[in-house]
């Protein structure tokens, strides 16, 4: 209860700091620090309406959450909806800094401390994603099977928060799987088997429902972001995944717990349960080397990074207690970029303020007509019009047909798309389109970092009419903005 005390009013506080900095660079606007929360906001407000998808009448699934977007939904309609998933985030960073506390104890507060900086719980927040919800779920998974490791003793929401796990973020599988094959080899058989059917059954049932809807029976979101599910899981992308893995910080610095794991796990006279343990935690961290991501403002891998530095903090308790100090710099060194992207928070936020929201400005109060975009959220969210997603997610023949000017072109013209806001050099299939003008950020760059989106008149439009509303729109700008023209 002490450590609860301390700990769930410094993640509000560290939460509250880079929101009201963001606040005072963004003029008084709130913005998620990426694009992407907008996407399951305008989901979750199809949703509401009876249909999954971005675009009346055309199915999709943009979302790499199966759940998150049916939890924003009945909040729709609400003048607070686009905070909905701040609420809910902060929320649950708490509740993970309140299972952090129970876990650390009180008398490792300062591990207890440094885990939510380490974790990123206050970036993740502010990204109004679904890894909140992912983290609290991972890290009450840790501290279950530590304590069934440890204690012999199976925690009744231990089960329950295994099978629920994918469904928030698929990756969460290399955690579920391996945890569930711990137990069933530590002499849980049936409850195991029992809970990994029925995860694969709540999986299954939402791949039937996208194939109903006739979609792949992955999200477009997962395909567009997964080099292993694009590449049909071969031993190829396998391996190039693994090699992008260990190139990154991140995945250099997970690799590292591979080697306190295996030494546990292999080593004699230790207690079975802890080694089952150990290995198992290898696997998954092995798991998310060759299938999994790291990066995209901090948010991909943390539930892994704190799964295993969980376990190993189990394993290694006793030693770690008795060497405070230079445990607690190792996992302050092994956990560097997330402590420097806590002071990029309010600066990601600005950067989506003076691109993706510019962007949304222009689209619903000048232009009010169909658009073709590469970023799909904050535009789409509210918006009358089609939106032609170019880089896949709302519409997912663009994965492929957006390297292919014919493909665009028949696309945009069916959709009554005259003009475009893209990243243009990064869409060889629009290339021969107007350039009109270039809207660029000024740096820092910390989430656009390209830096800048070309406003694009198609073949068949008026590049002349565009170019008035786009000099109209021109000057209502902010600072930290330059626009260049092109003609």
């Amino acid at each position: 209860m002490k450590n609860n005390l301390v700990a769930v009013p410094v993640i509000l506080a560290a939460v509250a700091l880079p929101l009201i900095l963001s606040l005072s660079l963004n003029q008084g606007h709130f913005i998620y620090t990426l694009d992407d929360p907008y996407i399951h906001l305008a989901l979750a407000d199809n949703i509401s309406q009876g249909h999954y998808g971005i675009n009346p009448g055309e199915n999709t699934a943009p979302s790499s959450s199966v759940v998150w977007p049916f939890l924003l939904a009945p909040f729709a309609g609400f003048s607070f909806f686009t905070i909905v998933p701040l609420i809910l985030n902060i929320l649950l960073a708490a509740g993970t800094a309140a299972v952090l506390s129970g876990f650390f104890k009180w008398e490792n507060l300062p591990f207890t401390l440094a885990s939510l900086f380490c974790f990123n719980l206050a970036g993740l927040v502010l990204t109004g994603m679904e890894h909140s919800l992912q983290l609290f779920l991972i890290v009450i998974a840790a501290s279950g099977v530590s304590d069934f490791a440890v204690k012999g003793k199976l925690p009744r929401w231990l089960l329950p928060v295994l099978v629920l796990a994918p469904a928030v973020r698929y990756e969460c599988l290399s955690v579920s799987l391996t945890a569930l094959l711990f137990l069933f080899l530590a002499g849980l058989r049936k409850q195991s088997v029992t809970a990994l059917l029925v995860c694969l059954s709540v999986l299954g049932g939402f791949s039937l429902f996208l194939v109903l809807q006739g979609l792949d029976p992955f999200p477009s979101s997962v395909f567009a972001k997964s080099s292993v599910v694009s590449g049909a899981g071969s031993v190829a992308s396998l391996a190039g995944n693994l090699i992008a893995s260990l190139r990154s910080v991140r995945g250099v610095a997970q690799a590292f717990l591979l080697v306190p794991l295996f030494l546990f796990g292999f080593a004699k006279g230790r207690e079975k349960k802890l080694r089952l343990l150990a290995l198992s935690t290898a696997v998954a961290v092995l798991l998310h080397l060759v299938a999994g991501r790291f990066g995209w403002f901090h948010r991909y891998g943390v539930y892994i990074w704190a799964y295993s530095v969980m376990v190993c903090f189990t394993l290694y308790r006793k030693r770690i207690e008795q060497h405070r100090t230079p445990a607690l710099l190792l996992f302050l060194a092994l956990s560097g970029n997330y402590l420097s992207g806590y002071t990029n928070i309010a600066l990601a936020s600005s950067n989506i303020y003076r691109q993706q929201y510019q962007m949304r400005r222009f689209v619903h109060n000048w232009l009010g007509e169909p658009v073709a975009v590469n970023d799909l959220g904050l535009v789409c969210l509210g918006y009358n019009h089609y939106v032609l997603d170019l880089w896949g997610l709302a519409t997912p023949e663009a994965l492929q047909g957006s390297e292919n000017p014919l493909w665009v072109d028949s696309s945009a013209q069916a959709s009554g798309v005259n003009c475009a806001i893209v990243y243009r050099d990064e869409l060889p299939g629009i290339q021969h389109w107007t350039r009109i003008a270039r809207m660029e950020l000024a740096p820092p760059l910390v989430v656009c970092v390209s830096g800048g989106v070309d406003f694009l008149s198609a073949p068949w439009a008026s590049a002349d009419s565009l170019e008035l509303i786009v000099r109209d729109f021109a000057t209502t700008l902010p600072g930290g903005i330059d626009l260049y023209w092109y003609r």
